[in-house]
């Protein structure tokens, strides 16, 4: 982290950036995925609303933000500084080598994160080309060229390192949030039912009413919150105000995407996924 002092706003648009990028945009391909297989009936689009909601609350908010950000090493966080802090405080070997199995799965599940990620991310945003008049007959190859070289290109600048690259990124994800939140406030204005997603209800009414199918959409619902560990990760990278103020300031424009997401689901056929083709 630089030793530089900056404004606690340029330090927060900086994590907006560097952070907040895949949790922006997770519940747009959330409701897009879920909705191939759902039918949209105005009841299945207020539970999966309050799903995505209160999912976003819970883990990306509570757990995250509040809870997991507690828990650093000079700064620093992710899965193998919370092994060092927790193999102090457990005296069975057997306890200490539980711990290091899951950390092994948890550096797993990262790298395995960080190699679809990018893809579903990417993908998800080059397939807003098919909503423009004019290039609804763009090919699967051409989506997934454009990707490629989008994900290529963004590879080959990493290396100019964060300090950089959430410098250049900070501000276009300020206007990507102010976006969502003008849109959200337009759906929200169009469409004043979606409101009842702040309540857990419909959400738990959904998992009761359609069992296994409940679950197996839960699954999915958890989509929504990809990219939520990266508050825990890069800590060490921006600071843990820096981030607490991004993620308080773009909690509530990342919520309204999935109300801006509800009239929409509900009045126009689900945007082919070129992945699923």
């Amino acid at each position: 982290m630089s030793n530089v002092k900056e404004s606690p706003v340029r330090a927060a648009i900086k994590s907006l950036g560097l952070v907040f990028g895949d949790i922006g945009t997770s519940p747009i391909y959330t409701f897009t995925v879920i909705f191939l297989l759902l039918e949209r009936t105005p009841v299945n689009i207020a539970g999966v609303l309050s799903l995505i909601v209160w999912t976003l609350t819970i883990l990306v908010m509570v757990e995250y933000a509040f809870l997991a950000m507690t828990l650093s090493k000079k700064g620093e966080g992710g899965t193998i500084v919370l092994r060092e802090i927790l193999t102090p405080l457990l005296k069975s070997g057997r306890k200490i080598r539980l711990v290091t199995f899951l950390s092994f799965v948890g550096i797993s599940l990262l790298t395995g994160d960080g190699v679809i990620t990018p893809a579903i991310s990417i993908l998800s945003a080059v397939e807003g080309f098919l909503l423009i008049p004019g290039c609804e007959n763009i090919t699967q190859g051409t989506l997934i060229a454009i990707a490629a070289l989008i994900a290529i290109g963004l590879f080959a600048v990493q290396k100019k390192g964060t300090e950089k690259i959430s410098g250049v990124f900070g501000p276009v994800m300020l206007l990507w949030f102010f976006s969502l939140s003008v849109s959200g406030i337009i759906a929200i204005i169009q469409v004043p039912d979606v409101m009842a997603a702040l309540s857990p209800w419909p959400g738990i009414s959904f998992l009761m009413h359609h069992g296994l199918t409940g679950f197996f959409i839960l699954s999915e619902v958890i989509l929504c919150a990809t990219g939520g560990e990266a508050l825990y990760a890069d800590m060490g990278h921006l600071g843990r105000d820096s981030i607490l103020r991004a993620g308080i300031s773009s909690s509530s424009p990342c919520c309204s995407t999935t109300w801006a997401r509800a009239p929409f689901s509900s009045r126009t056929p689900a945007p082919a996924m070129c992945f699923s083709r």
